[in-house]
């Protein structure tokens, strides 16, 4: 099956087009960290989503808004005020990301608990929100759509959790790890890495692109943020193709960068803004879309 960017008609609006729910950064006594929602807010927003809502604690909001101006701002304070001001915002949205720079306090514990419990529109859970789930694997519950996106380091420490084989270094064995992950999850995986893998535990599919430029602090983060851009746009797509193009887009954006730039000094904001290129391409015929296992 040949994936398809979904037409954009003429008199859209930025309603038409979805809107993402990032949840994410952390301000606690061990760690502040801000960039990761908001890179995830730029992938969302570079991937073509109308809208953006950045949710982080308020006292980093307005420097996450910095990095990801066109999001529109969900400050979160204490957890229960947190989880019921996130619930509230999941009538307004089409897809969500949850976890980058997300922590590991409880608060963040609860946060990720109730998401997960949440129904609503399809979820990617990426970077804390992993960690979490491995640290705490009785939680993983819902029945959202959900697409994982483990690196390496945090696919070991699900697969401890959940006694899942190690992924290994070679291409059939990491297919092997992420095929049983998307099964005992019944969730879609992407595990990444150099040629990652996006598997359904039925379906599997290697990403022949990208770029060692990939290899720096926060480009996951726009992966997240991408995958859940497409995820929110009016698709024929399953989840699953999403899942695919949205990885595709991010390691052919890396390999354009580095096509002008080099293989280093990339910054994940930068990885965002050639989204868009990467997309028009695709557009005009000058590139071909990946296909995807039916």
């Amino acid at each position: 099956m040949t994936i398809e960017l979904p037409r954009r008609p003429d008199d859209g609006h930025k309603g038409t087009f979805g809107t993402v729910l990032v949840v994410g950064g952390c301000d606690d006594s061990d760690s502040m960290m801000l960039g990761g929602p908001a890179f995830a807010a730029l992938g969302a927003l570079r991937s073509g989503a109308g809208r953006c809502f950045l949710a982080t604690p308020a006292a980093i909001l307005a420097e996450s808004l910095s990095v990801a101006p066109s999001a529109t701002g969900v400050p979160l304070h204490d957890a229960p005020s947190a989880i019921q001001r996130l619930h509230d915002a999941t009538q307004q949205i089409d897809a969500e990301v949850l976890g980058p720079a997300l922590g590991r306090s409880p608060s963040a514990v609860d946060v990720v608990r109730s998401r997960l419990a949440t129904d609503g529109p399809p979820l990617v859970v990426d970077a804390d929100g992993l960690n979490v789930l491995a640290e705490h694997a009785d939680i993983a519950s819902g029945s959202r759509t959900r697409v994982l996106t483990p690196h390496p380091g945090e696919y070991a420490r699900l697969a401890c959790a959940y006694g899942l084989p190690s992924a290994g270094d070679g291409d059939e064995s990491r297919t092997q790890a992420a095929a049983a992950l998307a099964t005992h999850s019944r969730c879609i995986v992407v595990l990444k890495g150099s040629r990652t893998i996006v598997s359904d535990g039925k379906r599997h599919w290697m990403c022949e692109s990208g770029s060692v430029v990939l290899a720096t602090a926060g480009t996951g983060d726009v992966l997240s943020g991408i995958i859940g851009g497409l995820l929110a746009q009016p698709s024929n797509n399953d989840a699953f193709a999403n899942a695919v193009l949205g990885t595709w887009l991010h390691a052919s954006a890396g390999s354009l960068w580095a096509s002008r730039q080099g293989d280093r000094g990339m910054l994940a904001a930068e990885l965002a803004f050639v989204v868009p290129e990467v997309l028009h391409a695709c557009t005009m015929g000058q590139c071909e879309l990946p296909d995807v296992p039916s």
